[in-house]
């Protein structure tokens, strides 16, 4: 597992120009968090493990199997992770600050505002999330120790999704996805040609596309971005949504 701070998102042309062929540095899940609108921190999280070299695993959040397929579950405490991360993040932070003389003793990443991004495979993470959405506001409506941070997570952006599996690259399950639209989350979908556009894989394509119109019926707040759309599909326009997509966080 692998995060850092910073003010910026990445820039992708820094990261491919720092792999070797395959872009196994690049698979990320974000998770954005705000400061009192003035401030934003981002904190960009890797696959926890890679196997051949080349197929990211993201199993501090979902089941995978050596090429990285998820194995999505009603609970896998993926949100319990996240949770997790935030408060020692800034316990870590606290106590860098400390060190260098500034006071930020009243700073609580586990209870400010989340916008949540994934990218490429990294988008696994945010399907997990749906499935537990679901299973916490539905199945076990009770059980209320992760509403607080759900309650804070207000956008979510899928960016290029993409696995190696021959499906759920994208949730087009209705009564997951009529969950996700009564949580009022934003919903922002970044597409390029290199996986709808794909003849190899023609499941994303209509995959992503059930996403989008099952929630837009079921009256969530949906909006969705085809870039290079123009352009012959490649790995370098896929890496470049990390460059041109803006994440609301004002």
């Amino acid at each position: 597992l692998d995060f850092q701070g910073s003010k910026d998102p990445p820039n992708s042309a820094s990261r491919v120009a720092g792999t070797t062929g395959t872009y196994q540095h690049i698979w990320l899940f974000v998770v954005v968090v705000v400061f009192l609108l003035f401030f934003v921190c981002f904190f960009f999280v890797s696959n926890a493990r890679m196997e051949f070299k080349m197929f990211g695993c993201f199993d501090n959040f979902v089941p995978c199997n050596n090429t990285g397929v998820p194995d999505h579950t009603p609970m896998n405490y993926a949100l319990h992770h996240l949770e997790r991360l935030l408060q020692n993040i800034s316990t870590e932070l606290k106590e860098k600050w400390s060190k260098d003389g500034i006071d930020k003793t009243d700073l609580q990443l586990d209870k400010l505002d989340v916008v949540l991004i994934g990218f490429s495979k990294g988008c696994v993470v945010l399907n997990q999330f749906l499935y537990e959405f679901h299973y916490l506001k539905t199945l076990t409506p009770d059980d209320e120790t992760m509403s607080d941070l759900v309650n804070r997570i207000h956008d979510m952006y899928w960016l290029d999704g993409g696995h190696s599996g021959g499906k759920n690259t994208w949730i087009t399950s209705r009564s997951l996805l009529e969950t996700l639209a009564r949580l009022g989350i934003n919903v922002h979908i970044h597409v390029t040609p290199y996986q709808i556009n794909d003849d190899r894989r023609p499941w994303i394509r209509k995959e992503e596309k059930a996403f989008g119109d099952w929630l837009k019926k079921l009256g969530a707040s949906v909006t969705r971005t085809v870039h290079f759309e123009n352009q012959v599909p490649t790995l370098k326009s896929h890496l470049e949504v990390l460059d041109v997509f803006k994440p609301d966080v004002t």
